[in-house]
């Protein structure tokens, strides 16, 4: 699962985590893992952390503001209730970006001649060869879910995507759109 790291100018990290989403025709890659001892039946409300991980400090982001909504919004409709206190559950958000390089050959040309029946180096060959090199930012949501009275995480969540300037500039959608893949792996 990705970790909090400290973040430095938070908003734009943020952004291009989330707006990975967007982008990409496929939908994100998600995964799922749930505590062996977790059982939604008797569950029935929920609360988020203070702060959240996405969050600057004190100061909720708006990051933040796009995750709760979603997020409540599925919870809801799986038949739980958002409270302020004394929650069955606590949910909690973490981004993250990873930057990778990836190259191949993308070109390959080559021409021989030679003379002489027998001789085995004569004449000219001339070789060709480029590689393509491409950079790549991955950004990945994670959601997640403690049981407080244990002090515990009982399930987690995570999508995981190519980040493209499209992305970045639809933030809200691309939010909506992962929590609502993760959730649907939701018990």
């Amino acid at each position: 699962m990705p970790t909090h790291s400290s973040l430095g100018p938070p908003l734009a990290g943020l952004l291009a985590a989330l707006a990975f989403l967007a982008g990409c025709e496929s939908g994100p890659r998600v995964i799922t893992n749930s505590a062996p001892d977790f059982d939604i039946a008797g569950v029935r409300t929920f609360a988020y952390m203070q702060p959240l991980g996405t969050d600057r400090g004190s100061v909720r982001s708006l990051l933040s503001n796009y995750l709760i909504d979603s997020t409540t919004r599925e919870l809801e409709a799986a038949g739980l209730t958002r409270v302020d206190s004394n929650p069955d559950l606590l949910v909690n958000f973490f981004v993250s970006t990873r930057e990778t390089i990836q190259s191949r050959p993308t070109t390959s040309a080559s021409m021989h001649h030679s003379r002489g029946r027998y001789s085995t180096w004569r004449g000219y060959s001339v070789g060709v060869s480029t590689t393509e090199v491409v950079q790549r930012t991955e950004g990945t949501i994670a959601v997640d879910i403690v049981d407080p009275a244990r002090n515990m995480l009982v399930w987690e969540g995570a999508a995981s995507q190519r980040v493209t300037d499209s992305t970045r500039q639809n933030l809200q959608p691309v939010v909506d759109r992962a929590i609502t893949d993760i959730f649907a792996q939701f018990p």
